[in-house]
């Protein structure tokens, strides 16, 4: 063919083929890929110290519904807890969270550390309950909260429950942090490590039993868990009733061979007001249809049940999780 007449062809295919490729362009451009794949909605799920069992179960839970449910990521982001959480959650930096009960209750009222109430913080679940632990060497002469005046004891983290807790129960004691030679904000990792290295004396722990760090350092420290008075435990229930009277069991941790009085605390998964109601029915679904393979996850979760899902919850429910409990019969 003369290449005179073959280069007008040449040009007409050229300029349909560009514009086939203009049209792909401006489709892969949309919300979706090339493949028509719907993107994952990415969920944060912020839970706390590494080794705790915040961060055990949380691990366990966002595993469970990235394998169940399609198109979510979620991701357990370690934390120093439940002050934190409560405001990553408020502020929409995070979706789901691990808390205890007596901060989200403040949380609820704008008290405390918290200057005016969270409004985007919506109940999920009523979980296991969270144990008081005052640890120290058994070697120890500390005995007592009242025994803890001058001497160095961790706190826990910096806007922690673990924190509140411990101000509260020096504060029933009569004491503040001023009592003491030093206030010292610990991780349960880092109070352990400083227990076991001589660096502090006692050290406040509040979390589901057993937690792993204090397991860990009962196998190469003895240790002994100070009991709380129940003078002190009425006290505190007087001023936050979300408190109750508890018996850590002997046996729980190496050398600990006798009960120990104190009190405790619900914890709660929370979730996010503005979670889409169709997503939050599936993850408290998917939640608790694999509940026998979640309590595997760790020994703190063995007497919770479904229809313990709604104890002691102080907060609003949000409409796809209350949907969900009232199929179920939680809730009328």
């Amino acid at each position: 063919m003369n290449i005179k007449k073959l280069l007008p062809i040449l040009l007409v295919l050229s300029i349909v083929l560009f514009s086939l490729s203009g049209c792909g362009a401006k489709q892969s451009s949309s919300g979706q890929n090339s493949s028509n794949t719907p993107q994952k909605t990415e969920i944060t799920f912020v839970s706390g110290g590494a080794g705790g069992p915040y961060h055990v179960i949380a691990s366990a839970l966002a595993s469970l519904w990235n394998e169940k449910i399609q198109n979510i990521n979620v991701t357990n982001s370690s934390t120093a807890a439940s002050v934190v959480n409560l405001r990553m959650i408020n502020e929409n930096k995070a979706q789901i969270a691990f808390t205890m009960s007596d901060v989200a209750y403040l949380a609820s009222k704008g008290q405390e550390m918290f200057k005016e109430p969270l409004g985007n913080v919506m109940g999920f679940a009523s979980l296991h309950d969270n144990y008081v632990q005052l640890i120290t060497k058994k070697d120890s002469n500390i005995n007592s909260v009242y025994d803890l005046k001058g001497k160095r004891v961790g706190v826990g983290a910096p806007g922690s429950g673990t924190e509140f807790n411990a101000r509260g129960i020096l504060k029933a004691a009569g004491m503040t942090y001023n009592d003491l030679a030093k206030a010292d904000y610990l991780s349960y990792a880092e109070t352990c490590e400083q227990l076991a290295n001589g660096n502090i004396d006692a050290g406040f722990i509040t979390g589901g039993l057993p937690v792993a760090a204090i397991t860990e350092l009962a196998t190469t420290k003895d240790i002994k868990i100070v009991p709380i008075a129940p003078e002190i435990i009425e006290k505190l229930k007087q001023e936050y009733p979300i408190y109750f009277e508890a018996e850590i069991p002997a046996g729980v941790y190496k050398g600990v061979d006798s009960p120990v009085k104190t009190v405790a605390l619900k914890n709660y998964i929370v979730i996010n007001k503005d979670v889409p109601e169709d997503l939050a029915y599936n993850l408290i679904k998917t939640m608790f249809d694999n509940w026998e393979s979640v309590k595997q996850a760790h020994s703190a979760l063995k007497d919770v049940s479904i229809e313990k899902a709604t104890e002691h919850m102080v907060l609003p429910l949000h409409p796809g999780v209350e949907k969900f409990y009232r199929e179920k019969g939680i809730i009328k």
